[in-house]
């Protein structure tokens, strides 16, 4: 289901306009940013505004559904960036 155009507004304005993760601007995008589900909609993820982040299309699909990493050094499964709890 899509994100209403209000919720997307509030999102945007939050995110000043940047990507969240890497801080593309979208000024210099080819098109709009577009909306990430921090919990991935997949794994039980809300359209709520503090699961939804303003994403560039690289940093989208990268992390795709994923809420995990594992640690190459460690082997330890270590969360992704959260631009909701992390600065």
């Amino acid at each position: 289901m899509a994100i209403p155009k209000p919720l997307y507004e509030t999102v945007r304005q939050r995110a000043q306009f940047r990507c969240e993760y890497c801080h593309y601007p979208e000024l210099l995008s080819s098109a709009p940013l577009s909306i990430d589900h921090i919990q991935p909609q997949s794994l039980g993820g809300s359209d709520e505004l503090d699961n939804l982040a303003l994403a560039c299309r690289r940093c989208n699909e990268r992390r795709y559904n994923f809420t995990t990493e594992i640690d190459p050094e460690t082997n330890i499964d270590f969360p992704l960036f959260n631009p909701r709890q992390q600065k």
